[in-house]
């Protein structure tokens, strides 16, 4: 049996950042830390073929897919978001399977690009795009975006983390909607964590920023944010606020938290919640959320 691929953590009464550098003390002295291969270049995985599609804090989406008739998504819609950890849980697959039947759009991550996922995917005549985070133990891993109707387009995000050498990517994908002349951005971010500062995190929000503001359609912002500090809170907020965003919220908040705040987001702009969701679960160390969204009449 594999060992899982995971962290240390420690439960003490601590700040979060003394905590963190405890962490990363403990993991740096005693070789805890795993060392994962990371691709040349930024790589996604569209549909199973490979691309290399960078999002660019200058311009729009890149990548066209244009194999096969587009089909638009009609509103309402539902989005399922959830940090699937690598795959490693019991019953990841069949809670999945159980808790996307009305989903249109899932936002996953750290998912392993496995046979089982594209198995999954298939199965369910899902459209697949995953972005190559890093490789370990033969297997790539990153966050994956599937859809019941494939992408006008996709592009792409990797940033190292300071202090682990682990990369954490992201995707941004277009849309059709139905009888509607724009379409719909989809954004699915694994944002950086073991930083002391929000800097890192602030970068790697550059380009998606820069691809809202090119985007004339409505917008949803989803993923694990590891919001896991006042300061991390904070920062995702006003920014996505100051860019018109407002965050869907949850009557029984199932949510997982790390020092009282939630980690896991789904933030939106020219759109309306109908339903959301929030479940819990031991197939992953993460609870996943359900969204139904309507066009703004």
């Amino acid at each position: 049996m594999k060992p899982h691929i995971t962290f240390p953590y420690i439960r003490l009464a601590l700040k979060p950042r003394l905590l963190l550098a405890l962490l990363l003390l403990i993991a740096l002295t005693t070789g805890l830390l795993f060392f994962p291969k990371s691709a040349a270049q930024l790589t996604i995985f569209n549909n199973f073929q490979q691309i290399n599609s960078q999002c660019s804090t200058t311009l729009g989406l890149h990548q066209p897919y244009t194999k096969g008739s587009i089909t638009g998504l009609s509103s309402p819609f539902t989005l399922f978001n959830w940090n699937i950890y690598k795959q490693q849980g019991n019953q990841w697959q069949e809670k999945l399977q159980e808790w996307m039947a009305d989903a249109d759009l899932l936002t996953l991550q750290e998912v392993k690009y496995s046979p089982a996922i594209k198995l999954f995917s298939e199965r369910n005549k899902l459209s697949y795009i995953q972005n190559y985070a890093f490789n370990y133990q033969g297997f790539v891993y990153g966050v994956a975006t599937l859809s019941r109707q494939v992408a006008l387009s996709v592009c792409g995000t990797r940033d190292n983390e300071p202090w682990i050498r682990v990369y954490k990517t992201g995707l941004a994908s277009r849309y059709a909607l139905n009888n509607h002349h724009d379409s719909l951005l989809l954004i699915n971010l694994h944002a950086v964590n073991f930083t002391f500062t929000t800097e890192p995190l602030r970068k790697q929000l550059q380009p998606y920023l820069a691809q809202i503001a090119t985007h004339p359609g409505p917008v949803i912002f989803s993923g694990d944010f590891n919001t896991w500090s006042d300061a991390r809170l904070a920062t995702i907020n006003t920014v996505l606020h100051n860019h018109g965003f407002h965050e869907v919220l949850f009557n029984q908040d199932q949510r997982i938290t790390r020092f009282g705040h939630p980690l896991d987001h789904i933030y939106f702009r020219g759109l309306t919640v109908i339903k959301a969701e929030s479940m819990a679960t031991q197939a992953s160390d993460h609870t996943p959320q359900l969204v139904t969204f309507a066009l703004l009449p």
